[in-house]
């Protein structure tokens, strides 16, 4: 997909209701073969990061992000709360879907 304001880097483009079943075709093949290329290259790269990270890694990555977020970093005590599990995000979530059950049962009541 073209980027940016320039009418020429659009001009080329063609809508898939101009094109034809074998274009069409031809198009969504590519897209997959891509897709899939994708995915087998993150997959790679996780592996190789899941590797990498034993027990003394992971010890040193969790006290840098310790060092970071007391040194004011506001990134790393994000990254930090949420390994703790203390996501306020998650909290809130949370107590919508209490609400929403308890809207749903006083329907249900006749309320």
């Amino acid at each position: 997909m073209p980027r940016g304001d320039n009418p020429n880097s659009r001009a080329n483009l063609i809508v898939n209701s101009e094109r034809t079943p074998k274009e069409r075709s031809a198009q969504a093949s590519k897209a997959g073969k891509a897709s899939g290329e994708s995915r087998r290259l993150k997959k790679s790269f996780k592996e190789a990061a899941k590797a990498q990270c034993t027990p003394e890694v992971l010890d040193k990555i969790t006290g840098r992000i310790i060092q970071m977020a007391m040194a004011g970093n506001l990134n790393a005590f994000k990254i930090l709360r949420e390994l703790l599990g203390e996501d306020p995000k998650d909290e809130i979530q949370k107590e919508l879907l209490k609400l929403r059950r308890r809207e749903v049962e006083l329907k249900e009541e006749g309320w």
